[in-house]
């Protein structure tokens, strides 16, 4: 009950497609609204954080200016 509105893999774009470039995107693992603060949170579950997931969390970060908790 402190938690509401779940949602899984929820794709965050981060870098528009280019030409001849794809579009590069950060997927949350949960996504969902705290009931006590009205805050959504962006969550991630990480055993090992590549050098390539520290740069998406640094972009998402800057783009949409929420830290993403790290589980």
């Amino acid at each position: 009950g402190e938690i509401d509105g779940v949602r899984r893999q929820v794709k965050y774009e981060l870098i528009p497609k280019q030409d001849g470039e794809r579009a590069v995107y950060y997927v949350a693992d949960f996504v969902y609204t705290d009931r006590r603060t009205g805050e959504w949170i962006v969550e991630d579950c990480k055993g090992f954080k590549t050098d390539v997931y520290i740069l998406k969390r640094k972009l998402f970060r800057y783009l949409y200016g929420k830290k993403i908790l790290e589980t």
